[in-house]
């Protein structure tokens, strides 16, 4: 799976795994990721083995509500492609992010690298292949 983004500093990023399987309903579409390369940084890594969450049901749906997309969710997501807006960086702000949807990040993800936290996603496109 790859995943581009355009970022407003007018630059692509992308972040490529070898692996990427999304499993079925009886186990609530868990995400199964490995092999990360690129240059947004492996913020997708977050979600492994997580269960895919829609604002009707899985474990976080209130958080798929909120972000008004469905995800594989944890809780302190650091990547979200499929909300409905860009993020506005408040608490209980709606949008797509990768790399925290903080303006100002905590100091223990303000170190990571590929897409700078804060930076403002304009565009994103998720590519699979069979």
């Amino acid at each position: 799976m790859r995943a581009e983004m355009y970022a407003d500093d007018n630059a692509w990023y992308s972040a490529e795994y070898e692996y990427f399987k999304v499993d079925n309903e009886t186990t609530e579409y868990q995400l199964n990721i490995l092999g990360y390369s690129g240059d947004a940084g492996d913020q997708l890594s977050m979600s492994d083995k997580q269960t895919f969450s829609t604002h009707d049901l899985g474990m976080h749906s209130s958080m798929a509500m909120m972000m008004e997309g469905g995800w594989w969710f944890w809780g302190f997501d650091f990547a979200c492609l499929n909300g409905a807006q860009e993020s506005v960086f408040t608490w209980g702000a709606t949008g797509f992010y990768w790399n925290s949807n903080f303006l100002a990040p905590p100091p223990e993800i303000s170190g990571l690298y590929g897409v700078t936290p804060g930076r403002l996603l304009m565009s994103r496109i998720m590519i699979t292949r069979p």
